[in-house]
């Protein structure tokens, strides 16, 4: 889909807000103080980007996870939570200003930042997108849809816009390589376990992942058997994942050897997932009963740094098995 960019009357008032001296005068403007490439976004749109951008604004933490990942900081970020980014980096992306609500940007604060770049999920209205525009080059990356479980295309998607194309296969190659690692050094504990990943996200209920999800594409090269009855509940979705009632947990996992449940980066479940486990339906899994559940990170994996501390609790959670 190709999108027009023509400012609405919201973004012709940041433009003026620019002119008014807190930033260059629109967003071609910032493109001509160096050179420019153009390059193709995730809805096919076609953008003209900075040869090499040096002030990213980024509007997810999908795209602020890989934009760490790649060696760059941005300077404006959407939405922050505490314990979504490793704790060598937290003192650092904390300071980093915080421009959207949700991912509604804030777009006077995303302009005085001078941005010459703005990664933008690929959830905004086309209004909105055309207000960012004014500001500065608006690269629309996956967040949603169809590829959503694909998410190391996210990387490549903001390497490209980055400059830096070449960067992720280098990152894909190295979580491989321990993923075969791990393979090999637990295969006992592996071979023959069938297992779930669960997640909360509301009051009463369980948020359930297929296998081709993004979780499932870090556990099932290890060698794993996804649960089938997870893969049951999720069939009839047009991602592998569904929210539940609490009521319906056993049908959706009674069939698991072992249970991963989503945490942020300090294995920390957030209180909807603390509730789940408090309860009887839960605490009733046979996973459960036989001490076989663990965390597991993040459920929607961002980038690199979230796929390996993942790992990292898969290897805690399999030198348990390996003891017990």
């Amino acid at each position: 889909m190709k999108r027009s960019i023509t400012p609405t009357a919201a973004g012709a008032a940041v433009l003026a807000l620019l002119a008014a001296g807190c930033g260059s005068s629109d967003a071609d403007g910032a493109q001509e103080q160096g050179e420019v490439r153009t390059v193709t976004d995730a809805t096919g749109s076609e953008v003209e980007v900075p040869e090499t951008p040096e002030r990213i604004v980024t509007l997810h933490y999908a795209a602020t996870q890989p934009v760490l990942d790649l060696g760059f900081t941005p300077v404006g970020q959407g939405q922050f939570e505490e314990g979504i980014i490793p704790e060598d980096q937290a003192a650092e992306v904390e300071e980093i200003p915080v421009v959207a609500d949700g991912v509604e940007p804030r777009l006077e604060e995303i302009a005085e930042l001078e941005p010459d770049l703005v990664l933008a999920p690929n959830v905004l209205e086309e209004e909105v997108h055309e207000q960012l525009a004014a500001v500065a080059p608006v690269y629309t990356f996956t967040l949603r849809g169809d590829d959503r479980e694909h998410w190391p295309q996210r990387t490549e998607e903001v390497a490209d816009a980055l400059g830096v194309p070449e960067q992720p296969e280098e990152l894909a190659a190295e979580l491989e390589t321990r993923q075969e690692e791990i393979a090999e050094e637990y295969a006992d504990e592996i071979e023959g376990r069938t297992v779930t990943v669960l997640s909360s996200y509301e009051e009463n209920s369980v948020y359930v992942w297929g296998e081709n999800n993004m979780t499932g594409s870090l556990l099932l090269p290890l060698g794993f058997t996804w649960s089938e009855q997870a893969n049951a509940a999720v069939e009839d979705e047009d991602e592998a994942e569904a929210t539940l009632s609490g009521e319906s947990l056993a049908s959706a996992a009674d069939d698991a050897d072992l249970v991963f449940y989503d945490t942020n980066l300090r294995a920390e479940p957030n209180a909807f997932m603390e509730d789940l486990q408090g309860t009887a339906l839960y605490q009733d899994l046979p996973a459960v009963q036989d001490g076989h559940a663990y965390p597991a990170g993040k459920s929607t994996v961002a980038g690199y740094t979230d796929a390996h501390y993942t790992l990292d609790l898969v290897e805690e959670a399999l030198e348990d098995l390996r003891e017990g």
